[in-house]
């Protein structure tokens, strides 16, 4: 397991940087919906990412209690390239995010966040 340190995304400009994945990284993310994952999948099979749900259910005040799934995200194979986000508080658990590969070979992934100034 990796625990990725978010870039900030700021008005000058970032140069990102992405590591290889395990089969489960996590990354430190505020419940201010500007964080966002980046995957990268340069294998020559499909990978999932999977952001499990922390909170199952949230109660509405309109639709009263739903369901929270998981948040499962395909990326092709060879070139692509996604990015998972904003992540909602549904899926933030002490501050961390937790995301599980299905597969890691050639798949590399970086944690980013709006800055804003």
């Amino acid at each position: 397991m990796s625990l990725y340190t978010v870039q900030n995304i700021v008005k000058a400009g970032l140069t990102p940087t992405f590591a290889a994945v395990t089969s489960s990284d996590t990354f430190p993310c505020p419940s201010d919906l500007r964080t966002y994952l980046e995957v990268k999948n340069a294998g020559g099979s499909p990978i999932n990412v999977t952001i499990p749900a922390v909170q199952t259910t949230i109660n509405t005040v309109v639709a009263g209690d739903i369901t929270v799934a998981d948040m499962v995200v395909s990326i092709p194979a060879t070139t692509g390239n996604k990015k998972i986000g904003p992540i909602p508080p549904a899926y933030i658990s002490a501050g961390i995010v937790t995301a599980n590969f299905s597969g890691i070979t050639s798949v590399t992934a970086g944690a980013f966040h709006l800055n804003g100034s």
